[in-house]
Order: structure tokens, then sequence, then C-alpha cells
């Protein structure tokens, strides 16, 4: 019989459980990550104690502080949970060479051929889970599966802090409802259930083209084609905030964008690693929402030639509207790790970058700054790591 190798990790209420390793006088009692009760924005993260009194990602701050009136509220601090995440995904790739990053704080391991090394892949598990929240001194969540909907889903039923061994993956997701399945949206449920469906062998029964869609695919797949399929068509990273009111200032929206390009470039630089295409989103005061996009000249971690192709997307999008905005960011993708450059192409702006990057390692990255990033000094306070924004996303 063949041993379930995909292996699942998440780190449990990853932003909240840092913030009470490094305040330890916020153990057990509800801390809630993303901004302040009386600001606009939503909840990040919010601890297993929050979550008992209603709250969840991506709730209204206002509504989070009606729920759980002594909820402490905290900015968050994500140059730390950045670092936190490098270390995570560091002692992961200890144990094996196929390491897919889903998020900041959660991926999947490829442990098939792992039992040459160890008698047991339950073994092997444990053991990761161990070295893992050694390292990081946070609590994880593991799950192992055949596929990787198995693993995620058995994840979840190991929450928080638990492993959970999906020994009869096809029966085990055949009785869940379909609210827990990756890939049925909201919408779809909605229909779905006004159909009669509920559940996944429901739907294999009643729209057996549905489900061969969001799930079959997944029993369909064998072991040996986790490796082809591990990646996905196109690695993206991302940084955005939403401001604390909303800005017509082209100036500060700059200010602003200037700043986030500033974090993925180092982030780029450290991870060695090259964007191909850049893009611009901005969210207006009427919660309109758009996007524009630009092919680089060349895939490049570039602060300064990725600067040059973003201002005149945001420039193109502040046009949309005559209208304040509520939030901006920016995100690089076509990510590769390598590249084939001529003799006559400049790498002038990577050399500054992987410069300034050093100077940021050494002396903290608020170190040093772009003349254009001073502004968020009067806004926002500043750390050794970073201006503290209101409300940054921090994303893979």
């Amino acid at each position: 019989m063949i041993s379930p190798f995909v292996l699942h990790i998440d780190i449990d209420a990853f932003f909240a459980a840092a913030e009470v390793m490094m305040r330890p006088g916020l153990k057990g009692k509800p801390v809630i990550i993303g901004g302040m009760p009386d600001e606009r924005g939503v909840v990040s993260t919010a601890s297993y104690e929050a979550r008992e009194f209603g709250v969840h990602s991506g709730m209204a701050l206002r509504n989070a502080a009606r729920k759980c009136p002594d909820g402490i509220f905290l900015r968050g601090r994500f140059h730390i949970y950045e670092r936190i995440s490098g270390q995570f995904f560091k002692c992961l790739s200890r144990f094996s060479p196929v390491v897919e990053a889903v998020s900041v704080d959660e991926a999947y391991i490829d442990l098939s051929g792992m039992t040459y090394f160890r008698s047991s892949v339950y073994e092997i598990v444990s053991r990761i889970k161990d070295a893992v929240e050694k390292n990081i001194g946070l609590k994880v969540s593991a799950g192992l599966g055949y596929t990787k909907l198995g693993a995620k889903l058995a994840t979840e039923a190991a929450k928080p802090g638990g492993i959970f061994f999906m020994d009869d993956e096809k029966e085990f997701i055949s009785g869940l409802s379909l609210e827990k399945i990756p890939g049925i949206g909201p919408h779809t449920l909605v229909i779905l259930q006004g159909m009669g469906i509920k559940r996944v062998h429901e739907l294999r029964e009643k729209n057996f083209s549905l489900w061969k869609r969001v799930i079959g695919h997944y029993f369909y797949s064998s072991p040996g084609e986790y490796r082809k399929n591990r990646e996905p068509k196109t690695r993206s990273f991302s940084r955005e905030t939403t401001f604390m009111n909303d800005i017509r200032d082209r100036n500060m929206i700059l200010s602003h964008l200037a700043y986030l390009l500033d974090r993925l470039s180092v982030y780029l630089v450290e991870k060695g690693l090259y964007a191909g295409r850049v893009e611009i989103k901005v969210r207006f005061s009427d919660f309109s929402t758009f996007t524009a996009r630009v092919s680089l000249d060349l895939p490049t971690y570039s602060y300064q030639d990725i600067w040059k192709r973003s201002v005149p997307l945001l420039d193109k999008l502040l046009e949309k509207r005559k209208l304040p905005l509520r939030l901006v960011g920016i995100k690089v993708e076509d990510i590769t790790d390598n590249r084939s450059l001529l003799p006559f192409v400049s790498i002038r702006g990577e050399e500054l970058s992987r410069t300034i990057t050093a100077i940021k390692k050494k002396h903290g990255f608020s170190s040093i700054f772009t003349a254009r990033e001073f502004l968020l000094n009067r806004v926002y306070p500043v750390e050794k790591e970073g201006v503290v924004l209101k409300t940054a996303s921090l994303t893979k």
C-alpha cells in the first residue's frame, strides 16, 4: 500500500501568535491584528481566544470590536512576521527539496522517498513539526494526505497545534460539507444548496462534471504527479496597505507605493529572485478597485527599474476616478531564479539594490530610505525594522 506523502503545515494564528511570543503578557487574551477598533480596515489574524467571540480574518475591525469589546487590537509588525516566515521555510527546506509556499505561514512538502531515511512517513512528520516549533517558537498544525487537498483538509482537522493523518482520503472528503472545499465560492455554494446539494458525495451524484472539475482531479492524480504539478503557472509576491484616511495627495500616495516596493525589492534580493512583470492596484473611496500591469524590460529585482515602470501605471489608474484613494498595492509576477543576459545589458540598478539590502540587513530596514519614503515619517511611527503602516498585507 502506498503511504501518504503530501504534508501540509501551517503556523497557527500566525501574526497573533508571534505577538504573544514577543509579549508574553498577552498569553490567553483575545489578540486581534489589523488595526485599532475604531478604524476602518479588516482583521488580518485573530488569536484563538478572540475567535471564540466570533472574530475571524477578513472581518471589519469595527465589527470585531463589537463582537469582542475586550479584545487587544494591534496594528501588527509585518517585518517581524516576514523574518519568522523566512525561518519557517528555511527549516522546512532541510527536510525536503520540494517545498511549495502557499502563503507566508503555510506550505506543502513532498515527502515521497523520505522513508529511505526514516522507517515511517508518520515519524518524519512528527520530526518536522517538532523541528519547526523549536526553530520559530510557535505552534504549527500538520496534515498528511495522498493529495494536496487531502493534506490541507487534514491540517484543518488538526488545528490547533496537532497532527492529523488522512487514512481514507476519498471517504473523508466525500462526507464533507461543500463550504469546506477550496474552489467552491460563496455564489456557487448558494446555487448548489438551492439544488439540495450540501455535501461532496451529493455533488458527485447530481453534478458529476462540476465535481470532477473542482474535486475529482485530486482523486485522479497519482502520487507521481505531485512534482509535475507542484509549481503554480506563475509565482507572485505582493504588498499593499489601506490608508488611515482617504488620500488625494499624489506625492503621499507615491510615498506609500515607494515603501511597499522597497519591501518587495529587498525580499527579492534576499531570495535571489527576479520579477518579469509588475502590477499596481488601487482602491478608491467608493471601494471601486482597479489594477494595471506591464512587463519589465528584463527579469530583475532592481528597485529603480521596477519603480520606473510602476509610476506610469499608478498615474493611469488615478485617472479612473476623481475620488481619493483608500488603498494602494504592488505585485511582482513571472518570478524566476535564473535568467540569461546579453553582455551589453546594464544591471547598475541591481547593484544598487544589493548594496541597499546589505545596509538594511546590517543596520535595520529603516537605516536607509529613498527621499520619497521619508514623507511617511509624518504619518506613521518608524521602528528599526520599518514603518508601522496602518494595515500592510504580506503575501506570497
